[in-house]
């Protein structure tokens, strides 16, 4: 079981450095395949692409999410703009203890303080290259978070009073609760189709071997 999975995560993705006719021009549509779910989750997938899902969870505190965004996270994108996967963000807290915990909570509730799905994922990006040091009190700011969300085109006023409200608070505890409840001990965890997967190797340089199913 765990050789089969492991050669369905390397062919979802092909090597960042293959393109197909067509890829690079359109790699900027990636944006405009965001979809921003009711439970706080984010759903990238070219239109009647509904499997295999490809799940991550992940906390914007995690120095190790931060690493697989910037490796294996690529490729997961480049496989969603060839509508080969359905890639499925969940983010959350894992950390319960100080100062993590209030960091990651505060970066979070940032997240879902972008409504504009076309902006969600430069929000996502930026939060990552700005992570605070593990034992950094008072990281991912309130006044940082709002700065980059001007820095990204996101309306400040709406954007504050979203991060500062206990409504926004409440819905990122309750994310966080309904991922460990998941059975998510550790982030990132990565699922296909619901069964944990090794991400801690580079995804890519074999054929894909799974075909997407559309509807």
């Amino acid at each position: 079981m765990i050789a089969a999975l492991a050669v369905i995560a390397v062919s979802l993705a092909a090597n960042l450095s293959r393109q197909e006719p067509g890829i690079a021009a359109r790699a900027d549509a990636i944006e405009q395949l965001v979809t921003l779910r009711p439970d706080g989750s984010v759903m990238l997938a070219r239109p009647g692409v509904v499997r295999p899902v490809l799940e991550v969870y992940e906390d914007f505190q995690c120095p190790v999410c931060q690493e697989f965004e910037r490796g294996n996270g690529k490729v997961a994108r480049q496989a969603v703009l060839r509508g080969e996967i359905v890639l499925l963000i969940h983010p959350m807290t894992i950390f319960s203890e100080s100062p993590m915990h209030e960091n990651s909570h505060r970066a979070l509730s940032a997240s879902l303080c972008v409504t504009d799905p076309e902006k969600w994922l430069a929000y996502h990006d930026a939060l990552y290259a700005g992570q605070p040091a593990e034992t950094q009190d008072g990281g991912f700011a309130v006044p940082e978070l709002v700065a980059l969300a001007e820095k990204h085109g996101i309306p400040t006023d709406d954007f504050a009073a979203c991060l500062t409200s206990e409504e926004t608070s409440d819905k990122a505890d309750e994310m966080s609760r309904t991922a460990l409840s998941k059975a998510v001990q550790g982030t990132p965890t990565v699922r296909v189709d619901g069964q944990d997967i090794d991400w801690s190797a580079p995804w890519g340089g074999a054929e894909p071997e799974q075909q997407a199913t559309t509807v």
